[in-house]
């Protein structure tokens, strides 16, 4: 990742007169989108799955598939840029940023909402990657208050006597979750 950085700021930047980045004997053009494969591909599979947003289906494969472009367009919304679905400069220097971050708050910021069952979105999103991170897994990361991010909140829940045990994830949740994560 660092290496096509590189090359992607000597070609941007104007600081190299290239035709194209090249990495590892590669070429890379920016931005990567649905529909390319290869290793960089794959490297930004892990760094997004490095940054929380994982690919439940396929993985870290190589492909910018249907799935990849969600787990991108996820990112964008969540650290506020522009969501195309495309990995292009923006993407990538947060993206890297994310993955270098050595902020524990940063990496998972909890939502300051109620959140239940039916609920879906960036916030339930970023509940689940903190439950996961804490070892209450619930075992999707895909921005839906299901079954399944309910019963990882009841189970953190139970394990407080201070917190009612209903899977509603509010105020009170929120303040044990984060004294968890600040572990």
């Amino acid at each position: 990742m660092d290496d096509v950085q590189t090359a992607y700021e000597r070609y941007f930047n104007g600081n190299e007169d290239i035709s194209e980045p090249a990495v590892k004997g590669a070429s890379v053009d920016l931005p990567v989108q649905r529909g390319d494969t290869g290793q960089f591909v794959k490297e930004i599979q892990q760094d997004f799955i490095k940054a929380g947003f994982n690919f439940p289906i396929h993985g870290a494969d190589g492909s910018f598939g249907p799935e990849t472009e969600r787990a991108v367009m996820r990112f964008q919304r969540a650290y506020n840029l522009t969501i195309d679905g495309l990995v292009g400069p923006q993407t990538l220097d947060k993206l890297k940023e994310a993955v270098n971050s050595s902020s524990r708050v940063d990496e998972f910021p909890l939502p300051n909402t109620t959140l239940q069952r039916g609920d879906t979105g960036p916030e339930v999103s970023q509940l689940q990657r903190a439950l996961k991170e804490i070892n209450f897994d619930p075992q999707m990361i895909d921005g839906s208050y299901g079954p399944l991010t309910e019963d990882a909140v009841t189970r953190f829940q139970s394990m407080y006597y201070a917190l009612e045990n209903d899977g509603i994830y509010g105020p009170n949740t929120r303040r044990y979750i984060q004294l968890e994560l600040d572990n």
